[in-house]
């Protein structure tokens, strides 16, 4: 399909020229993208037995859509695997509360 695609391109175009439209080339750059941030993540997660071929296949064979749908399951999943972060120190108190730390003497 994608060789038929750039043939009908090229019969147009004279000779030496560059035959593949910014766009094409645009978004292959960003497929590649997609694929190595989809493939790092994939290699620092854990993923159970059957899930684990699928993955590679969906995101390798199903352009930019599949690295996307990834990390949207992922995302999800990690959301639902771990609480809500707490709050520290510096968001639960005032500004003035905590700078102050109380080891200042009063004036």
């Amino acid at each position: 399909m994608i060789t038929e695609l750039l043939a009908m391109l090229a019969e147009g175009a004279p000779a030496g020229s560059v035959t593949v439209p910014w766009w094409l080339r645009f978004g292959v750059l960003v497929y590649g993208v997609l694929l190595v941030a989809a493939f790092m993540i994939y290699a620092q997660t854990t993923h159970q037995r059957p899930w684990n071929v699928l993955w590679v296949l969906v995101i390798a064979f199903v352009p930019i859509l599949g690295a996307l749908c990834y990390f949207v399951v992922q995302s999800v999943d990690y959301r639902r695997q771990n609480d809500k972060p707490v709050k520290g120190r510096a968001e639960t108190m005032a500004p003035e509360e905590y700078g102050a730390g109380g080891s200042e003497a009063p004036r």
